[in-house]
């Protein structure tokens, strides 16, 4: 289990925490993470996952001084990259970014990467798309990330990954936080929650406010949001729980320098639910998870739509034997909606699809060295019928400090009500695409200060869907194919118990790279204790990247640093101030849009 532990120290900015570890034999109990001068509970739920997750804290996630979850992700993962225009705010329809990409794999805009809340689901109905912009960073107590396929778990649309986001839930006893903040371009982000738990329930309300006039005009943005859960204990083995969501947001698109935009925006709102049942006995555990979510979005090129998921996912752990585990479950959804255009009078009409699956998943410890794994999921699709999804893995270790993990496993993603029936060029005959992935782990820790990874893979794409032809002939086909190679790495250093070293790089080969995407990126980070205060200070450099699909124009590398210092000054008060693009370079994410210089942020976290 150490070596195990250890991947996740690497790549999430993580070193081991004292505290009571289970042989891997029985995964079962959480295991205690932290960085070395505070600590974070980060659970390892899945020790023997075909593709290991990645997992953060909520103080990992702060230290990068990220605003959303998604900028979260791309400063913890080196092979993850996020699409992004400006200072805030993502946006929808042809200049939205957010488009996050795993190993190469997600699309524009994302249909490959799926976003997780809770255990559920979340997408657009008729697009296949998330919201970037809905997923706030305080909302989120720790995120899990796969980089891989994950689609015996989640099906369709986790072809390339998936990014799990578990949402902050009340401490015993009245619990009242306020997070605010104001920085250059009058941005802020503001965030009050109040919740309570105790004996048998907990329930917990908050409300938020994030606004920015932009750093260029006409790229205004203000998104405000709400939520409630309220929890109780069913008797000693079940618990239950109700959670709500609405949120509104306006962004303002400039438009690339060379061609601006006047009163171009979008507005979205949107809302969801789930109704949460838990269970925990000694020998089984598991969760059933009904779930909805639903929108409405306007833009100014006159389209109108609204869309809706709703669902169920049930999943049951048995632990048969201490060194045996058992994961069966199910899931079930239908989505879709209705779209139309109010300036070319085009309705799109009204249209619905439905999947679900049963999985299982079978975790064996053949002794002290060898961990097997066996998943297999059945597909079932309203339109394409049946489909099998299978994975396995196995992790050898050589010592209680080296081991190697090898795993392959199938990802698919069926074509998005928009690629069937609406546009750009509507074809109800598109497959569904699908890849092999095959991956290889290294993992050493030869000290206790020194811990260092190494992955290799390959994935071949195919059937993947492509636009072909010129407008107003434009075509969707299932025309693409690609091979993506690559390798990973990552390394942490502590030379102090207030000081930690650390740095990933991620490298990608592909014989169909997609725009935007870079070949390669390397993270870094310092993080340094200082008394009762934090500070740490992180750079991010990328490579040259194709700016269109055509591939005849690129946009050049770059580094951008960020600094970012906290200190509490009384009991449950803290201030931070955290500085973007320190060096002030010049450089663009999509073409025609130069991200700000820069830019400054300060705000204070009150607990009370």
């Amino acid at each position: 289990m150490t070596d195990l532990i250890l991947l996740f120290c690497l790549t999430t900015g993580l070193a081991p925490a004292p505290g009571d570890t289970r042989d891997a034999s029985n995964d079962t109990k959480p295991v205690g993470l932290g960085v070395v001068y505070t600590s974070v509970d980060v659970i390892v739920k899945r020790p023997t996952d075909a593709i290991e997750p990645i997992e953060a804290g909520r103080i990992q996630m702060d230290m990068t001084g990220a605003r959303t979850v998604l900028d979260a992700v791309e400063k913890l993962v080196p092979g993850a990259f996020l699409t992004r225009r400006g200072v805030m705010g993502y946006g929808i329809a042809a200049n939205g970014t957010g488009g996050i990409t795993i190993r190469g794999i997600g699309g524009q805009p994302n249909t490959g990467v799926l976003i997780v809340i809770d255990g559920r689901p979340d997408f657009q109905g008729l697009m296949g798309h998330p919201l970037p912009d809905f997923y706030d960073f305080s909302d989120a107590s720790k995120i899990r990330v796969t980089q891989g396929p994950a689609s015996v778990l989640y099906g369709s649309n986790a072809m390339g990954g998936s990014v799990e986001i578990e949402p902050i839930r009340p401490s015993p006893g009245y619990h009242t936080s306020l997070r605010a903040s104001l920085g250059s371009y009058w941005t802020s982000q503001n965030k009050l929650t109040h919740g309570g738990a105790f004996k048998s329930w907990f329930y917990q309300l908050s409300g938020g406010v994030n606004t920015t006039s932009g750093d260029r005009p006409s790229s205004r943005f203000r998104d405000q949001d709400a939520s409630f859960a309220l929890g109780r204990n069913l008797g000693s083995h079940w618990k239950s729980s109700i959670q709500g969501r609405s949120g509104f947001f306006h962004i303002e698109d400039p438009g690339p320098f060379f061609a601006p935009l006047n009163n171009s925006y979008a507005r979205v709102g949107r809302g969801g639910y789930g109704l949460h049942f838990d269970n925990g006995y000694a020998r089984m555990s598991g969760s059933i998870r009904l779930f909805g979510n639903f929108g409405r979005h306007y833009i100014t090129d006159g389209f109108r739509s609204t869309d809706s998921t709703n669902g169920v996912r049930a999943i049951e752990s048995f632990f048969l034997r201490p060194n045996l585990q058992l994961d069966l479950g199910g899931d079930l959804q239908r989505y879709g909606g209705q779209a139309r255009n109010v300036k070319s009078r085009l309705n799109y009409g009204q249209h619905h699809l439905t999947e679900g699956a049963g999985f299982a998943r079978l975790k064996y410890a053949a002794g002290h060295r060898w961990i097997l794994q066996a998943g297999y999921r059945q597909h079932q699709h309203s339109l394409y019928g049946s489909m099998p999804v299978p994975e396995a893995s196995t992790t050898f270790r050589f010592s209680d400090s080296y081991s190697l993990t090898a795993g392959l496993a199938r990802g698919f993603r069926n074509p998005t009500i928009r690629e069937l029936y609406m546009f750009p060029a509507p074809n109800p005959n598109l497959k569904p695409e699908y890849m092999w992935n095959y991956q290889a782990t290294l993992s050493a820790h030869p000290s206790r200060t020194l811990a260092l990874t190494a992955t290799g893979f390959y994935a071949s794409l195919k059937d993947q869907v492509a636009t072909v032809g010129r407008f107003p002939n434009l075509q969707l086909l299932n025309t693409g194919a690609a091979l993506n190679r690559g390798v990973e790495g990552a390394a942490r250093w502590s030379p102090s118990r207030r000081l930690q070293l650390h740095s990933g790089y991620a490298y990608l080969r592909s014989t169909n790279l997609l725009p935007l995407v870079p070949a390669q990126k390397l993270n870094s980070g310092l993080d340094w204790g200082i008394k009762r205060a934090t500070f740490s200070l992180s750079s991010m450099t990328l490579g040259k990247r194709y700016a269109n699909a055509q591939k005849l124009l690129k946009l050049g590398g770059y580094t951008v640093v960020s600094a970012r210092v906290s200190a509490p000054v009384r009991e449950g008060w803290t201030v931070f101030c955290a500085v973007e693009n320190l060096l002030d370079k010049r450089y663009e994410v999509l073409r025609g849009y130069t991200m700000p210089g820069v830019n400054v942020t300060a705000g204070l976290m009150v607990n009370f």
